[in-house]
């Protein structure tokens, strides 16, 4: 009987009822009983792996059975067991029920009649047909069912576990002597068209495409395409509905394996420039692609499950940021991105009642409390192995002596010895480290990057850069500025990142010193997948130094300047440079602490067309480089006096004249927005500006301003639901409520 599509809607509603029973058989072998048939790693752990993401989906479903053939089960995946048991679900299947078939193991192709064969724990190489499952058998068996939905999910063509990151061979291994012949993919695929051709609701999911491998990878401690498999169905796969099912799942996991593969070539192609900077020629290879693949027709949908609750976060990215000069503001800022998009548990010193004499236990409880086993380290995704990942970011003054020691110096005059950072480092082998050093005025940085160096297995990277004397916030300001662009759901590599900063700082003529070992696990400086790109965290301590310094300013501004958050926001309204705008606006001061130094407002359309002629001198910098001209100039002239000396001299008047002409036509005055709305607290009012402009961009802030202006008298609550109303994404309206009301 061929299966009919139904609704998702309603598979949903008879699967919550118990209406509906889902049917999961999974299957994995790691080791065959026949020894020309090589063992693999994973498929036994990935078998567990997707029954724990599987039960945790599918926990809303009362009706289900899940049946499990790995090496370490009570039944192991024999052909006699395996075939039982697919005989006894496509048998007692209903119309409304759903079957969910998954293979990890070898596939071959019998040579003779070239029929796809899936080999069990017994299969014989030299008797494929007689003593493995041929797809066709398994495919005719579905075909008798009358279960509306199935999915069937092979991960085939294993790599072998192949290391091509430390091994002399570029080539994946899978153990077959004749590969052209006896790859299945091909007709694999083929004899799956042909099923699905048949039904709306069938579908089917492939690790790899036809003449790749399905490659391994330790550091995951799984096969990568089921690595994501477990991910989309703990969650990230889900609608905004919350709703898993096939189509979505498979887009989810097709995009993560590309980015993992492409993130590791990155890396690879970064480690091998290093090595050609020492002379060594002897280069690794970059991994040949992967691209799951999907084999579906019709409009059916297949319900895998919902998005659980949010498990308990296990805290496995730490960032400590030590900034030992007097100007932290930006510094502050990078903490909440890596708070937020960085997804970092992040401390930042100096707090309340910490002086900077605690700083070297500060770093050495930092560095051995992230000493725990990777292997040991479970993700909140439950059987997900996940690495241990800490960065530690250093800001303050280098200073050599005679004797070859080194010296970072830091608040109070507080010194850290290069040594002794070296010795703390080594000793937390067992976890990414992610070492940024931003030392200002600094000539000897390849020293110390050359020093720190320490060989790990989970890896290990350094960045290094020394601002001038004049413009000390540079390096920290292009760390994040090239954050603030990067995307929180797709995430950044730190090779990327590497890539980004090289381009950018070469430009602002500061030499970036880098060294990255030797490893095959990613490191992400932004892990992906979260939505949040700026996290609050609490408040630093100020330096003495630094509060006379404000209140001195404070003090010599006019009393007729504009000081609302509101006036800030209609000066920086350009779409293409929301998440720099971030960086800059969204701090976590309190609004008497909020300094704008600019009495002229700059309309959106006017923003975009200086920000476009500064990009064809300067490229993707010129939102950083406009919002630092808006926030320091007092007058429009000072302003574009400011911005032309980012262009060659010969371009220098053209430019001015039109920059002059454009923001002639802009508002010069702008009205105080402060006292509007007197029943609004301050600091809600900056909440608001900085979740609503996430939720819908730049424009917010012009939203935020129109409703203020409107009403003066406007609740609270009242203000939120007009702001609720804008957002045309229900899931993302809903969110900003509750942050915003706490419902």
């Amino acid at each position: 009987m061929s299966p009919l599509g139904i609704g998702s809607s309603f598979s949903t509603y008879t699967l919550k009822t118990g209406e509906a029973k889902l049917w999961i058989l999974l299957v994995g072998i790691n080791e065959y009983q026949d020894a020309s048939l090589p063992s693999l790693r994973y498929p036994a752990v990935d078998c567990q792996g997707l029954g724990e993401a599987l039960s945790k989906a599918t926990q809303g479903f009362p009706n289900k059975e899940v049946i499990v053939h790995h090496d370490f089960a009570a039944q192991p995946p024999t052909l006699d067991i395996v075939r039982g048991n697919l005989e006894r679900i496509v048998s007692q299947a209903r119309s409304q029920d759903s079957i969910l078939l998954y293979f990890s193991g070898h596939g071959m192709l019998e040579p003779n009649n070239q029929q796809a064969v899936l080999c069990l724990a017994d299969t014989r190489q030299d008797d494929l047909l007689a003593t493995g499952l041929g797809m066709q058998e398994l495919l005719q068996m579905l075909g008798t069912s009358c279960a509306n939905q199935q999915l069937v999910c092979l991960d085939t063509c294993h790599s072998g576990d192949m290391r091509l990151l430390g091994t002399n061979s570029g080539s994946a291994r899978d153990g077959n002597t004749s590969e052209a012949l006896l790859n299945p993919t091909p007709h694999l695929m083929e004899v799956l068209r042909q099923r699905a051709s048949q039904s709306k609701g069938f579908c089917a999911l492939l690790s790899c495409d036809q003449g790749q491998k399905s490659w391994e990878f330790p550091e995951l401690g799984h096969g990568v395409f089921t690595y994501y498999l477990m991910r989309g169905l703990l969650g990230e796969a889900a609608d905004s509905s919350g709703v898993i099912e096939a189509d979505g799942l498979y887009k989810y996991v097709y995009r993560q394996t590309l980015q993992y593969i492409n993130k590791l070539n990155q890396q690879l192609r970064l480690i091998n420039q290093q090595k050609l900077n020492r002379g060594d020629s002897k280069l690794h290879p970059e991994y040949p692609l992967q691209t799951p693949k999907r084999i579906v027709e019709g409009v059916g949908e297949v319900i895998l499950g919902f998005k659980s609750a949010k498990a308990e976060d296990h805290k496995l990215r730490g960032a400590l940021v030590i900034d030992g000069l007097s100007n932290q503001k930006t510094t502050i800022n990078l903490s909440r991105l890596f708070a937020g998009a960085g997804g970092f548990e992040v401390e930042f010193f100096t707090q309340k009642g910490q002086s900077w004499s605690e700083i070297r236990g500060t770093i050495q409880g930092f560095l051995h409390g992230c000493g725990g086993s990777p292997t040991e380290s479970l993700s909140p995704l439950g059987a997900i192995k996940s690495t241990l990942t800490y960065l530690l970011y250093l800001r303050g003054h280098i200073e050599e002596i005679e004797d070859g020691e080194a010296w970072l110096v830091l608040g109070d005059g507080i010194r850290l010895s290069r040594s002794s950072l070296r010795q703390e480092l080594r000793r937390a082998a067992n976890t990414q480290k992610i070492i940024i050093l931003d030392c200002p005025e600094a000539t000897t940085l390849e020293n110390w990057v050359e020093d720190l160096q320490s060989s790990t297995v989970r890896g290990q990277c350094i960045i290094a850069a020394a601002s001038t004397a004049e413009e000390p916030e540079l390096f920290s300001q292009t760390l994040m500025e090239t954050l603030a662009a990067a995307n929180p759901q797709v995430g950044l590599s730190v090779a990327r990142w590497i890539a980004d900063l090289q381009v950018l700082l070469q430009a602002k003529a500061i030499n970036l010193h880098t060294w990255m070992s030797d490893t095959q696990a990613v490191i992400d400086i932004l892990p992906g997948n979260i939505d949040k790109i700026f996290q609050d965290l609490p408040e630093p301590e100020v330096p003495d130094v630094e509060k006379n310094q404000q209140k001195h300013q404070k003090n010599l501004l006019p009393k007729d300047i504009d000081n609302s958050p509101t006036s800030e926001f209609a000066r920086l309204s350009s779409p293409q440079s929301f998440q720099q705008e971030s960086a800059s606006i969204f701090g976590d001061e309190s609004l008497d602490k909020v300094q704008p130094q600019l009495n002229l407002k700059v309309g959106s359309e006017d923003y975009i067309k200086l920000e476009q002629m500064l990009k064809r001198s300067v490229g993707a910098i010129a939102s950083s480089i406009l919002q630092e001209g808006l926030v320091q100039a007092i007058c429009f002239e000072e302003l574009v006096d400011k911005l032309a000396t980012y262009f060659l001299p010969a371009q220098q008047q053209n430019f001015k004249q039109q920059a002059i002409a454009i923001l002639k036509k802009s508002t010069v005055a702008t009205q105080t927005k402060s006292d509007k709305c007197p029943g609004i607290d301050a600091n809600f009012i900056r909440k608001c500006q900085r979740e609503f402009a996430y939720a819908i961009g730049p424009v917010a802030n012009f939203i935020i301003q129109e409703i203020l202006q409107s009403d003066s008298q406007i609740s609270l609550s009242e203000f939120v639901n007009k702001l609720v109303a804008e957002i045309p994404d229900q899931k993302l309206a809903l969110e900003f409520e509750q942050r915003l009301l706490g419902k």
